[in-house]
């Protein structure tokens, strides 16, 4: 993805309504399970320029997935609500990511962002760039996102112990610690696995893309949506980017790089297709 800003016209909203398909959500998940299997079967091999490309590869797609989660969590996905959820909380388990928590902080960022009660639900350390340094350890901290990894213990914790975050209400956050009880569990059980059979698949498989490409690949995605925008003003055309991308990388966004459309119209699904409207992408 590249950086370059594109402004869109206010009246440009309106273009991208359209019916959700839900065979083309499907598409989406099939795609994106059948390269999270390609990429598991690389990372195996015997071969380390093999293996790193798998590696890459598994990284990729479990930022991808967290991108496809966004759509969900707008209500964009499967018609059954019971699949619909469990098919949200399935796409976060690869980042340790509450599809309920993400869900709940995501849509007070819509709602309030331009006002002191804005939340984001993934912190990259002074993530709207109000610090104007570029000190390599200010950008490790963007990149590997150790707060989101500080913020995974406490949920679990929570979850184990029946505590709610004191923000959410209660149904909400029943839906969280269930969320945190799947995923650790998950993870609990494929490190338990690997340990017992002697195995390291769970490093490649799993930690070492997570921390070492997912991470850093989320954080470039989404870390430019707001990055030194006026996130003190409420108008989405001064707090919110629009930036340029390939086809490629527009897929692999799930669309999201048209942020500040997705800003306007939320509930709108914007298609691949959006960049037709834009001469200069």
């Amino acid at each position: 993805m590249t950086v370059t800003t594109v402004i869109p016209h206010r009246d440009l909203a309106s273009r991208y309504k359209g019916k959700h398909s839900v065979t083309v959500f499907c598409m989406k998940i099939a795609i994106w399970a059948s390269l999270l299997l390609i990429g598991g079967t690389l990372a195996l091999s015997d071969s380390l320029m093999v293996t790193a490309l798998g590696v890459l590869l598994l990284g990729a797609m479990f930022a991808h997935g967290v991108e496809i989660q966004h759509q969900v969590l707008h209500g964009q996905g499967l018609k059954n609500k019971v699949a619909h959820e469990a098919i949200g909380v399935l796409l976060g388990v690869p980042m340790l990511v509450s599809y309920a928590s993400y869900q709940a902080s995501h849509l007070k960022h819509h709602r309030y962002l331009g006002t002191p009660n804005n939340t984001e639900f993934f912190d990259y350390g002074d993530q709207y760039g109000g610090s104007f340094s570029a000190s390599a350890g200010v950008w490790l901290n963007r990149l590997l996102m150790p707060a989101h990894y500080a913020e995974f213990a406490k949920g679990v914790l929570r979850s184990f112990f029946g505590k709610d975050d004191g923000i959410n209400t209660p149904r909400t956050n029943k839906r969280i610690r269930r969320d945190y009880r799947i995923i650790f569990v998950m993870l609990a059980g494929s490190v338990g696995t690997s340990i017992f059979m002697n195995s390291a698949a769970i490093l490649w498989l799993w930690i070492i893309p997570l921390f070492l490409v997912a991470a850093p690949i989320h954080a470039l995605v989404e870390l430019p949506e707001h990055y030194k925008c006026n996130t003190d003003s409420t108008d989405v055309f001064e707090n919110t980017r629009t930036i340029s991308a390939s086809p490629l990388l527009i897929w692999f966004t799930n669309g999201n790089n048209f942020h500040t459309e997705h800003h306007m119209l939320p509930s709108i699904l914007i298609r691949n297709k959006v960049s037709e409207h834009y001469p200069e992408i």
